[in-house]
């Protein structure tokens, strides 16, 4: 009886363990998702800061809608789907390339390769300075 007692006192034990792990880790998760999520959402009323860094008290309320939303079930996608319908998308940290946009995002590769094409102009016109 009493070895009995101890493989039901492990058994417990083990799955006491057990479950306060996985919950342990649906805890990291969820508030990793919310720093994730909130990371991509600008602070409507803070200058260039996210809601993840923002102290602003509706950057807080943010978090707890993003938090309710996860509880729900509901995807990063909807989430940001919901702010966007809200705010516009002047809440997204980095907006999606479509109208305007598009050139902010080929601006960089643009510049980068004026760049280089000036660089490899101006040596070849040396090279082709020391041939003569």
């Amino acid at each position: 009886m009493n070895c009995f007692f101890r493989k039901i006192l492990s058994a417990g034990l083990f799955l006491s363990l057990a479950f306060f792990i996985a919950f342990q880790v649906d805890a990291d998760t969820l508030e990793d998702q919310i720093a994730e999520i909130s990371g991509e959402l600008m602070c409507p009323v803070c200058e260039g800061q996210s809601v993840a860094e923002s102290n602003a008290q509706l950057a807080r309320d943010m978090r707890a809608v993003i938090k309710t939303k996860l509880l729900e079930g509901k995807s990063k996608e909807e989430i940001i789907d919901y702010f966007v319908s809200s705010y516009g998308e002047t809440i997204l940290a980095s907006p999606p390339p479509k109208g305007f946009s598009v050139i902010l995002w080929l601006l960089p590769v643009l510049s980068v390769l004026i760049g280089a094409a000036i660089i490899l102009r101006t040596i070849y016109s040396y090279k082709v300075e020391e041939k003569k």
